[in-house]
């Protein structure tokens, strides 16, 4: 006879206790080791309760979303955030051979209760209880679910003040109002997937991490970055300053009854595997940046030769007539040593402009660059060369590196500065 299933209540899932807790690690790549685990909550369907091949159950098991959207239709959040603290705090208690330095990570909602202050303390008391030391619980907030900043920036400082780390989940959403986080304070940032995903192709998502990576480092708290499911985002991540990964590459939530359980195992030798490969790209693309910055350097020297023979009426013919031998070269401009510019901007016609308008146009003679870094450096620091970090090119709209040294010219032995922008994709920032 065939049987008939359906689905539990979420007042029968209450009442039974039916919430088991799945762990997925928090890797550290540069220590090679798993540094934590965060409990993410998972609904028990029993065999009775679900149509076998449901698109909401993974085997006996209901998803996340299912049972908060089952909760939330029963006006019973509370109760069933409660339920997955506790079920998160009593798993990991009972995790066999658990490293002392391992770290519990505890989604926290403070919108979902009616008194977040009591909720807070009974949170303490549950760790408390099972034994945890409260440095090995890091609580994650989402602070774009409560409008009360005042009360949500207490709950962040009593957690502290408990010995508790306080995270602060999917920074980098669009929902993430990013002036709180100096407010909040918190010991760590967790980058959204959003902003993860394909951030090894994606070169304004690598700029916006790369912004979040400073910001952290400025308050002194760390990065995760979420939701990596390639080899190329924990590499990019991890070049671009991530201090920690999470996401189905490194390993998928799981039960564990133990963390030499082969889950853990095969995480570990992931994060070992991981950091060989990050090793080796990053050696790779040293090498690279060298051969790179040799050809730029040939570059330079060929002009300079060219225009310290050179009087300051042809530095216009000149690189009119040289631009065309550097395909990689967008333009090359020249200033005089008050950083005002004294040649035309030469640029490349082969190479496309990607924005066009007013606000792009090479800039003519007479423009003053004294205030970019490219001028400064050089001058007021007296390097030899310069490169910048990538910047929106003025000239074309593309994503450009300035390039400038210093030059005298053989007549009257004047300082001029030259400037050479090429592809951001073509150099990589060094002062030399």
């Amino acid at each position: 006879m065939k049987s008939t299933y359906s689905r539990p209540s979420i007042h029968d899932i209450l009442a039974s206790n039916g919430v088991c807790a799945h762990f997925q690690p928090i890797l550290s790549a540069r220590q090679k080791s798993i540094v934590g685990v965060e409990a993410l909550a998972r609904g028990i369907a029993g065999i009775e309760a679900m149509p076998l091949g449901s698109a909401l159950v993974d085997g006996r098991l209901i998803s996340p979303d299912t049972l908060f959207e089952m909760a939330r239709k029963g006006n019973v959040v509370d109760r069933l955030e409660q339920l997955c603290l506790e079920t998160a705090i009593r798993s990991f208690a009972d995790l066999k051979n658990r490293p002392d330095g391992l770290v519990l990570f505890m989604n926290y909602e403070p919108s979902v209760v009616g008194d977040a202050y009591a909720d807070a303390d009974q949170l303490c008391q549950l760790v408390r209880s099972a034994g945890i030391p409260a440095r090995n619980v890091a609580i994650e907030i989402l602070e774009s679910r409560t409008d009360d900043l005042p009360k949500l920036c207490d709950l962040f400082d009593r957690f502290r003040e408990w010995g508790f780390l306080v995270v602060l989940d999917d920074v980098g959403a669009g929902h993430s109002n990013l002036n709180r986080i100096p407010l909040i304070k918190p010991d760590i940032l967790k980058v959204d997937r959003g902003l993860v995903s394909n951030i090894d192709a994606d070169y304004y998502k690598q700029e916006t991490f790369k912004s979040l990576v400073g910001l952290s480092r400025r308050i002194g708290a760390l990065i995760v970055a979420e939701g990596v499911e390639t080899e190329s985002e924990a590499i990019v991540s991890l070049e671009l300053g991530a201090d920690l990964l999470q996401g189905y590459f490194l390993s998928r939530p799981q039960e564990l009854s133990g963390f030499k359980d082969s889950v853990m195992t095969d995480a570990t030798n992931c994060a070992a595997a991981l950091a060989k490969t990050f090793k080796g790209y990053m050696v790779g693309k040293i090498n690279r940046r060298k051969l790179q910055h040799r050809r730029f350097n040939v570059i330079l020297n060929q002009l300079l030769c060219e225009l310290t023979n050179a009087e300051a009426g042809q530095f216009d013919r000149l690189l009119s007539l040289t631009i065309a031998n550097y395909p990689n070269v967008e333009c090359i401009y020249i200033l005089d040593e008050g950083g005002i510019q004294i040649s035309d901007t030469v640029c490349n016609t082969e190479i496309p402009r990607k924005v066009s308008g007013v606000m792009f146009q090479p800039a003519p003679k007479g423009a003053d660059h004294s205030l970019k870094e490219y001028y400064y450096f050089l001058m007021d620091v007296e390097l030899q060369r310069f490169t910048t970090d990538p910047y929106v090119s003025m000239a074309s709209g593309n994503l450009c590196r300035t390039i400038s040294t210093v030059f005298r010219d053989a007549a009257n032995n004047k300082m001029y500065v030259l400037c050479i922008d090429v592809s951001a994709d073509d150099t990589a920032r060094d002062a030399v």
